[in-house]
């Protein structure tokens, strides 16, 4: 780079867009001209737009954890069709795994939440049914 180029530190404020309109001017103008600044500013995206891993696999276990149950009934409900000999005991492990999801998942539990409020047939029943929801 040569002395006319903006510093490092301008191009990553330019990047997150916490410079002012005269500097973000300055740096476009420069930019358009400046193979090395706009490769560098490329590679700077580049790795920002990187998703980080740590966070997939974050999400990934946070998912896992939430539906352990419906990965059990797919895994051997799939499995079921390998080992034709034990199909039948598969078979049952899917279905009850897969009840097991149903009851546990949160929606099911608003349901019923809201099934019992409505039996309970009080003249205050719509309070009633939110403030259990978010007990739940």
């Amino acid at each position: 780079m040569n002395r006319l180029c903006p510093t490092e530190e301008l191009l990553s404020e330019y990047l997150a867009g916490t410079v002012s309109g005269e500097e973000r001017e300055l740096v476009e103008k420069h930019l358009a001209s400046c193979d090395k600044c706009r490769m560098l500013l490329a590679e700077a995206h580049a790795v920002l737009e990187t998703p980080d891993l740590h966070e997939i696999f974050f999400n990934l276990k946070k998912w896992l954890r939430k539906n352990t149950w419906l990965v059990i009934a797919t895994s051997s409900l799939t499995t079921s069709f390998f080992f034709r000999e034990h199909f039948l005991q598969l078979l049952t492990v899917s279905i009850l795994s897969g009840v097991k999801w149903i009851i546990d998942s949160k929606t099911t539990k608003m349901l019923i939440t809201v099934y019992e409020a409505w039996k309970k047939s009080s003249s205050d029943k719509g309070d009633n049914i939110f403030s259990d929801i978010k007990k739940r």
